[in-house]
């Protein structure tokens, strides 16, 4: 996963030659590139607010890493990266991101997320015993404080001074 200023993310090709390069000179093979999302970054980095997340798979010598890891932090494009392992990688889930248009984002932005994982969750069937009892009086409910969703964004109320 790779983290690109959002300048230069406005042109996907500029992204993506990026990545290739990188790639390239460590030997590695680039399997997919596709854009994850744009969000808000949790902190400042190299003085930007926002940040563009690219999903990358390559198939690279375990040895030239280090070498990939160094030529990410010189670039003046990349943010940041994180570079895993990716075993579980089925041939079916490659086939779907090579599918996929790559400018376009994968997640989907704002509360969509949310809305997808509640439409898988109710599509499944309840685990055994059934719903959760309420609580009754005089429970412990610090149990049902952790089970609260919380949204992805938050809006203050305008204050009307």
């Amino acid at each position: 996963m790779f983290l690109f200023d959002p300048a230069a993310a406005r042109d996907w090709s500029v992204i993506e030659g990026e990545v290739r390069r990188l790639c390239d000179r460590v030997g590695a093979e680039l399997l997919v590139c596709v854009k994850f999302d744009e969000r808000k970054l949790a902190y400042e980095i190299a003085k930007r607010r926002r940040g563009t997340y690219v999903l990358t798979y390559f198939d690279a010598p375990p040895q030239r890493i280090p070498d990939l890891e160094r030529d990410v932090r010189l670039s003046e494009l990349v943010l940041r990266a994180l570079i895993l392992r990716a075993d579980n990688l089925t041939e079916e889930r490659l086939a779907e991101l090579r599918a996929h248009p790559p400018q376009v984002p994968l997640a989907p932005s704002g509360g969509e997320g949310r809305r997808h994982e509640e439409e898988r969750r109710a599509a499944e069937p309840p685990a055994a015993g059934g719903e959760s009892p309420a609580l009754t009086e005089g429970q412990d409910q610090t149990a049902a404080v952790g089970t609260a969703e919380v949204p992805e964004r938050f809006e203050l109320p305008a204050d009307d001074e």
